[in-house]
């Protein structure tokens, strides 16, 4: 027994121990399937030179799946871990690459910064809420001096706060060098006036417009070498992420109609058993897929898809056995009783998920004497965590049975109206009174059966056979296609990044991903279990970064030099005019009015024209243009007038671009700008 208990006291380290082993034997693994002759990387990326360790950045992850298990209380799946990584990787990404600036610029935080930060008079938000003193609302820096004494005595606390401690710090200097870069930004006159005209400048004109569609793509040809040469003069316009495309055929795992008729035949046991059962919690618990829940329904409040005439009958009464989509439901009334249908409530919360639930519990019980010494409810509201509520007075607003966290609604639906009481849950401690009440009501308590109809080893078997068979008389597209018709399914498709770890649509498909990135182009993958279904999937195309080779753009290139050569034919036909009136009648074409901004520079009824208006806002009024070759046809343009945006407010301009580039900043682009200048070696998707 002794051994025992010091594993559960040291169950952490053991975790840690035991993660530590599992991803040494992944590693292991993974240098010996890469022992064919090519270097396996050391790193899980190397950002400018400096390497991130496959230890230190799985550590992190670790901390994170923690973090979130115990803040949301639920289980991890496969697409909240790919995203708590991805977190994490632009969390120490941004540490390297704003670290080397800060090194470079010197920006550090001092011991006493950092001290002022927790003790000093404008503290950081966080530490204010936790030591303000209830009694006068002030924040008490000797509580915070005393606190820090005292860490020494409890490891866990020690342990968040130096975690605290150590976010506190990054975001501060995050905050000079943000600051440092904002005291940079001024906005010259010559900008601001250029600004000033853009967006208040306008200008109206007349044109004459023929459009590209106006001549049959057939009647224009182009040859092989001309597509060739606009590819290379243009071949910047197709640059192209690395990525991987496959098609997929997809097995849904769903019970047969052999495992229908066996559900059917317990649920119809299980019916003639819960009549005459008495304990029906217990029967509920050993039986159902979910187990019993003590929430009394009013016939306002009956849960989605309930016999509202439960309220007409009495306690044992059970419904008919019931199948909606694949669940299996019986219902039976438990309980009845005279209670009201909903109540009002407000609390102060005082939450356990950032400090330890032995400090959020001094702390209650200290706001809590503070209301018994005769302090106001209201004075204290500040104090709780709940800001959204306590900004309307603590207010939860009317709430029915079952609504709330089970502490809060038993609390609540006991309680008498204005007292004030301590409840426990698993997000802290409510320091919550009951305000109003409804009128009692008949509510029911109702134990529910329920069993979905799953599929069995069997079903499962002849799936899998079924994919594995696809798989194997798959070849090429040509028989991928002709396997879908044969299995009646259709051919889906999926794009994956190299970032990618996940397969999108699908589930749980790190193997599948995985097996895409590793393959060629015509591979065809095994079947692969994806969560609730078999995928067998042909890799379609291999695109490597860089640029798009011509055969993929093809089609868009062949359009532009058909355009290209529309708009030269169309140049001929409209030019030699002297005044747009006289061009009309000699094309048979109508004159057109626009009115545009510079900043806006569409056409109405034509679409977005940028070189069109720039061409135009260069005339001067009365002047004909010559034909412009525009997105959408050939244009011949006449200025009527021009607007003069007027004297700009430099002051003004200069404050919104301010603000502009200072909320830029302050959402991350300064990272991002770093990150498109840096060097990254990024082997992720060698390890996950």
């Amino acid at each position: 027994m002794a051994i025992i208990g010091k594993i559960r006291e040291q169950s952490f380290l053991v975790l840690i121990i035991i993660g530590i082993a599992l991803l040494a034997f992944m590693l292991t693994e993974y240098f010996s399937a890469n022992s064919n002759g090519q270097q396996a990387p050391v790193s899980i990326a190397e950002i400018n030179g400096q390497q991130i360790s496959p230890q230190e950045f799985e550590y992190k992850v670790q901390r994170g799946y923690e973090n979130y298990q115990k803040q949301t209380q639920q289980e991890l799946d496969e697409r909240t871990k790919s995203t708590i990584r991805e977190s994490v990787w632009a969390e120490m990404s941004s540490d390297i690459l704003v670290g080397e600036q800060l090194e470079e610029l010197g920006i550090e935080v001092t011991t006493k910064e950092l001290m002022d930060l927790v003790t000093g008079d404008n503290p950081h938000p966080q530490v204010r809420q936790a030591f303000t003193d209830p009694n006068t609302g002030q924040f008490n820096g000797n509580a915070v001096v005393q606190f820090l004494q005292n860490l020494d005595n409890d490891a866990a606390t020690k342990a968040q706060w130096v975690d605290f401690e150590r976010a506190l710090k990054r975001n501060h200097k995050m905050d000079k060098y943000n600051t440092l870069i904002k005291k940079g930004i001024y906005t010259p006159s010559a900008f601001a006036i250029a600004k000033n005209n853009e967006n208040n400048g306008a200008m109206a004109f007349k044109y004459v417009y023929k459009s590209y569609a106006s001549i049959e793509d057939t009647s224009v040809e182009i040859s092989e070498s001309e597509v060739t040469s606009f590819y290379n003069k243009t071949k910047g316009d197709y640059e192209q992420k690395a990525n991987r495309k496959i098609a997929y055929a997809y097995f849904p795992i769903v019970p047969s109609l052999e495992d229908q008729a066996e559900a059917k035949q317990w649920v119809n046991k299980i019916y003639s058993e819960f009549q005459t059962n008495s304990n029906d919690s217990t029967f509920v618990n050993a039986n159902s897929d979910q187990n019993f829940i003590p929430v009394y329904y009013s016939k306002s409040n009956a849960p989605i898809g309930s016999d509202t005439t439960f309220w007409d009958q009495d306690s044992a009464y059970v419904a008919a056995p019931k199948l909606v989509g694949n669940v299996w439901s019986i219902a039976k009334v438990k309980n009845t009783k005279m209670a009201p249908d909903s109540v009002r409530a407000s609390h102060i919360l005082i939450g356990s998920q950032n400090r330890t639930r032995e400090f959020a519990e001094k702390r209650a019980d200290s706001i809590m004497n503070a209301i018994q010494g005769g302090a106001s409810y209201e004075s204290l509201l500040s104090l709780s965590d709940d800001k959204q509520s306590a900004e309307k007075g603590g207010d939860l607003e009317w709430f029915a049975e079952g609504f709330m966290l089970p502490a809060i609604n038993d609390a609540a639906f006991s309680a008498e109206i204005g007292k004030v009481m301590k409840v426990e849950s698993q997000i802290g401690f409510h320091l919550m009174k009951v305000t109003e009440k409804l009128e009692d009501v008949k509510k029911i308590q109702i134990a529910t059966i329920t069993r979905q109809v799953k599929p069995s080893k069997g079903t499962y078997a002849d799936l899998f056979n079924q994919a594995n068979s696809f798989s194997i008389n798959v070849s090429d597209m040509e028989s991928f296609r002709s396997e879908l018709t044969k299995n009646n399914l259709q051919q889906r498709s999926a794009v994956l990044s190299e970032k990618d770890n996940l397969v999108q649509g699908l589930g749980s498909s790190r193997d599948l991903a995985r097996w895409t990135k590793d393959a060629s182009e015509g591979d065809v993958s095994e079947a692969k279990d994806v969560e609730g279904a078999f995928v067998v999937a042909l890799v379609e195309n291999v695109d490597k970064e860089g640029f798009a080779p011509l055969e993929k753009v093809r089609n868009r290139v062949e359009f532009l030099v058909r355009q290209e050569k529309k708009a030269e034919l169309l140049t001929k036909e409209l030019a030699d005019a002297s005044d747009i009136g006289a061009l009309a009648a000699k094309t048979g074409l109508s004159v057109e009015n626009a009115n545009v901004t510079f900043a806006s520079p569409a056409i109405a009824n034509v679409g977005l024209e940028p070189k069109v208006v720039g061409a135009a806002w260069a005339l001067a009024p009365g002047q004909l243009s010559q034909p412009i070759a525009g997105n959408n046809g050939v244009f011949v343009v006449s200025v009527d007038k021009k607007v003069d945006a007027g004297a700009p407010n430099l002051t003004q301009i200069r404050q919104n671009e301010f603000r502009a580039i200072s909320s830029r900043v302050d959402n991350g682009s300064v990272y991002n700008a770093l990150k498109q200048k840096a060097t990254f070696v990024d082997n992720r998707s060698k390890f996950y």
